[in-house]
């Protein structure tokens, strides 16, 4: 989240509505190397009607998709699956003002409300203040870590690690991250920092200590970012772009190649640890992404092995990382 829209974001969305259009309604599709890296992609949720109809969002064990209505200035939940549009939002709540970010513990859910963070109860959408961390307002990214637990957050302090259980912070990293991510392992918090993504330690005994940086050149301006388990493509990072784009990057070169394009401004990511895929937030819709034979952004299950990559293995995808490597 950039440029004119982090202004918005610190603005009512009333206002942010006001001052920047509803966008047309941009399809995105996966490219010729994205199809042959073995990724899907299918719409979760389309509403091009308004300017970030959901932003940040989030999925309960049960199958529930806790999401911040950031243009309505709403609370919604949704089922988890594919084709959803405002009409068919379950439940929805008016917000105290401004919910953007959404990340999930198991059946625990934050959410942050004004720049403050607060678990969010899918039945009742009541708030619960995190009053154990009144010193830290978050700014432009929220993560869950799967091993730790806690909460990965670009704030007012920096990139910090909260543990929600005693309210004690660490920081990790510098201010000004963008789509916060954190690797499978809980090991590294990565984060988009002036058009790079670099990632810091979390882990003891030196966390903050920067141990990625893919330099500029990657281009498309990046935001949200999600690390890929299983497949050829393990620890690799898919970046949601603003410009549209969606890249998979390769930290061993820092080699972007473009796997889904023609989409509207892309942003936030959250991971569907009920099915390894993971949600891209763009200004008029939410995409879902899968890979083959591995998993984005957390657990879940690996997708199955298309049945046109079963008849040639996985000579298609080993190519491509070669091609890389090689780039």
């Amino acid at each position: 989240m950039r440029k004119s829209l982090k202004t918005c974001l610190m603005s009512t969305a009333l206002t942010c509505l006001v001052a920047v259009a509803s966008p047309t309604n941009a399809a995105l599709t996966l490219t010729a190397a994205g199809i042959a890296d073995g990724f899907t992609l299918s719409q979760f949720y389309d509403d091009p009607g308004a300017y970030y109809g959901i932003l940040g969002l989030a999925v309960t064990p049960g199958g529930t998709v806790v999401a911040a209505g950031y243009a309505r200035n709403q609370f919604y939940t949704l089922p988890d699956v594919d084709g959803q549009t405002f009409a068919t939002i379950t439940t929805m709540a008016a917000a105290p003002g401004n919910p953007r970010e959404v990340a999930a513990v198991g059946s625990t859910v934050y959410m942050t409300v004004n720049g403050a963070y607060n678990t969010i109860n899918p039945g009742t959408f009541a708030l619960t203040p995190l009053v154990t961390v009144p010193a830290t307002s978050s700014s432009l990214g929220l993560w869950a870590n799967p091993v730790t637990e806690h909460l990965i957050s670009s704030s007012n302090r920096g990139l910090v690690d909260i543990d929600p259980a005693t309210g004690a912070v660490i920081v990790i990293g510098p201010g000004g991250a963008d789509g916060v991510t954190v690797s499978p392992d809980g090991t590294i918090a990565y984060g988009e920092f002036g058009g790079a993504i670099v990632g810091y330690s979390i882990t003891t005994p030196n966390p903050g200590i920067p141990v990625y940086n893919s330099g500029t050149g990657i281009g498309h301006s990046p935001d949200g970012t999600g690390i890929i388990s299983g497949s050829a493509f393990d620890g690799q990072i898919i970046v949601n772009n603003n410009d549209g784009t969606v890249g998979l990057l390769d930290p061993a070169t820092n080699i972007e190649t473009i796997i889904a394009s023609g989409g509207s401004r892309g942003d936030y990511v959250a991971p569907d640890q009920t099915n390894g895929s993971l949600f891209l937030s763009t200004a008029d819709s939410v995409w879902r992404l899968k890979i083959a034979g591995g998993t984005i952004g957390g657990g879940g299950t690996p997708a199955p092995e298309p049945a046109s990559m079963a008849l040639i293995g996985v000579g298609l995808v080993g190519l491509a990382a070669v091609r890389r490597r090689r780039a």
